[in-house]
C-alpha cells in the first residue's frame, strides 16, 4: 500500500510533535529541563488523587464514573468551574462551559471550528508550539500579533486576503506565556479587544498558566475585560481555554473552554 497516495494534503503540514520530543528528556536523570511547561511530580497531590479516585469508584454511583456522558462534560464539574470563573470576573453558566481532554483538545476543537485552508491566525512571536501543532492540521497562514504595537487592522486584513483567506482569530497566552514567560499588560489586553472588534474576529485566550501567580496583582483575563465592556458573555468574542494540567497534574487531561 502506498499510503501517501491516500493521505489528505494537510498531512504535508503535520510534523512530529516538538513537545513529545522535549518530553523524552525527562527520561534522562541528569537533565533538569526548562524546555517544556512540565510540573514537578514531587508536588502532585497524589494522596488526594488516590482518595478522590477511590470515592468516585466506590458505592452505587461507581458505574457512572466509567460510563458515557454528555459531550459538554460532567455537570457538577462544569458548575464548579462556573464558580471559579466568577471569581476572576467571568459570570457565566454551565452552558458556557465545555470540558475537553486538556487545553490541547480545546485548541484543536476551536481550530477545526474556525479555520479553513489559507485563513489567517494571529499569533505571538514566538508562540506556544502546542497551539501551532493544533492549528497546522487545518492549513492556516500565520501573521504576527504584538499587542503592544498599533498595527492597523487594515494591514492584517489585506495580508490575509493576499494569502487567499481572511483573519479568523487571534491566539494569545496572556499570563506567563510559553515560551517567553511574558504576562500581557491590561492595556495591551484591552487593545486586543479593540482590534478584534474592529476586524470582526474571535480571540482565543490560552489561560493554562493563569493560576500560577505567586506574587503581584492578578490582571483580569481578556474575557473578563470584554464582559465588563459588553455586559454579558453572550455578547463577547473571546473564548477562554483553561486547564488543570499545571495546577493539579497533566495526566488528568482535563481542560475547558468558556465562551458564548
Amino acid at each position: 500500500m502506498e499510503w501517501n497516495s491516500v493521505l489528505a494534503t494537510r498531512n504535508a503540514r503535520m510534523k512530529a510533535s516538538e513537545i513529545r520530543e522535549l518530553l523524552k528528556l525527562l527520561d534522562q536523570p541528569d537533565i533538569i529541563s526548562f524546555a517544556g511547561g512540565i510540573p514537578d511530580p514531587a508536588l502532585f497531590p497524589t494522596e488526594a488523587f488516590r482518595d478522590a479516585f477511590s470515592a468516585a469508584l466506590t458505592g452505587p454511583k461507581a458505574g457512572a464514573a466509567l460510563q458515557y456522558s454528555v459531550s459538554e462534560g460532567y455537570k457538577p464539574l462544569r458548575d464548579w468551574i462556573v464558580t471559579e470563573m466568577g471569581k476572576i470576573g467571568v459570570p457565566c453558566t454551565a452552558d458556557n462551559i465545555l470540558i475537553t481532554s486538556g487545553s490541547q483538545q480545546a485548541l484543536d476543537y476551536l481550530a477545526k471550528l474556525m479555520i479553513s485552508p489559507n485563513d489567517t491566525v494571529l499569533v505571538g512571536w514566538p508562540t506556544y508550539l502546542g497551539a501551532l501543532g493544533a492549528f497546522n492540521a487545518y492549513e492556516p497562514v500565520y501573521d504576527r500579533l504584538d499587542p503592544n504595537t498599533n498595527r492597523p487592522a487594515a494591514d492584517f486584513t489585506a495580508k490575509a486576503e493576499a494569502a487567499g483567506g481572511r483573519v479568523k482569530f487571534a491566539y494569545l497566552s496572556v499570563d506567563f506565556a510559553n515560551p517567553t514567560g511574558e504576562t500581557i499588560a491590561r492595556s495591551a489586553r484591552e487593545a486586543v479587544i479593540d482590534l478584534a472588534d474592529e476586524m470582526g474576529i474571535a480571540v482565543v485566550e490560552d489561560a493554562a498558566y493563569q493560576t500560577l501567580r505567586y506574587d503581584g496583582e492578578a490582571i483580569p483575563p481578556i474575557l473578563a475585560l470584554e464582559i465588563a465592556r459588553k455586559g454579558s458573555i453572550e455578547d463577547c468574542r473571546t473564548l477562554y481555554c483553561g486547564s488543570f494540567s499545571k495546577s493539579l497534574a497533566p495526566g488528568l487531561r482535563v481542560g475547558w473552554v468558556c465562551g458564548a
